[in-house]
């Protein structure tokens, strides 16, 4: 895909171009006579890209600050919970439990000698499916997102385009006075081949889900120091997706059978553990104008306007536009006095997590509950 060395946004740069109907080429860096431009003939220099994937990720984190929930899944960890039945963790929407695992993929066959490169992977390799799968440019581990993914016989085949797979070196020098040239280069070294990529199945760890630390306990004769910093793995059980409220459950996990057994471990006499460390992912992308309110609040951080064609400068104006008149609403706006920054807050106001007490729950502990949120 386009790459970033400043920021790896989950809404990408490729995503952002086909918003906007930009060329795949010239967004890429690269000028191809053979690409219907539609009046979008401008080639994007890495500096503007850079700027863009620093603002969408920006955007990202700021709304997820708010709503408690990313847009797209993620891998995260939750450090220093107070471990508590049950365990509350930071970020809604939990998909999976446990810690990034990388397991390589060999590919069945590729060619990199077509436009779109193809790769061809047993569908084994990836038995719940392919948002699993992660294509990395090996030297910088910049991930290159494929066009499509299509399924043959018991493959599948992974089309990348050929201007998303220039060498990365190529990438950066480039200028939009100084395009790559791929009538020219291609398929040339100017280009990735299989040998520069990494693919991998990204999943959740069964082993690597949680570890609870167990602190100095009076209650067991230890008072003082000797107890702290005394570590013992758990198992996560969610009880709620949702709102990513969770059990972390002491428990030792057996590598030979795959499975997790309750544990009562002597800690230093102490059976109280002070804080828990969670890996999870979470995030989605099924809550509606969460990607609109990116868009917005992302243009009212960039700072140079990129060139491009009438709709994505219209857009941008749009979103970076400042009335003359503000209501004190629009002047105490958290994000921003502009109009994106106005439609991205009302978005996340509308769309914040523990906005209601939940179900068989008392007003106490949903007081308790948003003063964590807050």
């Amino acid at each position: 895909m386009a790459r970033s060395k400043s920021a790896a946004p989950y809404f990408s740069l490729d995503t952002y171009a086909e918003w906007f109907n930009l060329p795949t080429c010239a967004f890429n860096g690269i000028e191809n006579s053979d690409e219907t431009v539609s009046g979008c003939d401008h080639v994007w220099s890495q500096w503007e890209r850079d700027m863009l994937a620093r603002a969408l990720a920006r955007a990202e984190n700021t709304l997820a600050n708010q709503v408690r929930f990313y847009y797209g899944e993620r891998f995260l960890t939750d450090t220093d919970l107070p471990w508590t039945d049950p365990t509350q963790l930071k970020y809604h929407y939990v998909t999976d439990t446990g810690a990034l695992v990388q397991t390589a993929i060999t590919p069945v066959a590729s060619d990199f000698t077509t436009d779109p490169a193809t790769i061809t992977i047993a569908q084994a390799n990836l038995p719940s499916g392919t948002d699993e799968l992660k294509v990395l440019e090996t030297i910088y581990n910049l991930e290159i997102h494929p066009d499509r993914i299509d399924t043959s016989g018991v493959n599948y085949v992974v089309y990348i385009s050929q201007c998303k797979l220039v060498e990365w070196d190529d990438v950066r020098s480039q200028t939009t006075a100084a395009p790559v040239d791929y009538d020219a280069a291609f398929p040339g070294a100017t280009w990735l081949k299989l040998a520069d990529l990494s693919i991998y199945r990204e999943t959740c760890s069964d082993s690597d889900q949680a570890t609870i630390t167990f602190g100095p306990s009076c209650a067991c004769g230890l008072c003082g120091t000797a107890g702290t910093g005394s570590e013992h793995t758990g198992v996560v059980y969610v009880q709620d997706t949702d709102i990513s409220r969770v059990r972390v459950q002491l428990a030792d996990y057996d590598s030979t059978t795959g499975t997790w057994s309750c544990s009562y471990p002597e800690l230093w006499g102490c059976y109280d553990g002070s804080k828990a460390q969670v890996h999870y992912k979470a995030g989605t992308t099924t809550v509606p104008g969460y990607d609109a309110a990116i868009l917005a609040l992302a243009h009212t951080y960039i700072v140079v306007e990129p060139c491009g064609c009438s709709l994505f400068r219209q857009w941008v104006q749009r979103d970076q536009r400042i009335p003359p008149t503000l209501t004190a609403e629009r002047i105490n706006c958290p994000f921003g006095e502009a109009d994106g920054a106005w439609q991205a807050w009302q978005w996340a106001e509308s769309n914040r997590h523990g906005i209601a007490i939940l179900a068989g729950e008392s007003n106490s502990s949903w007081h308790q509950f948003k003063s964590w949120l807050l």
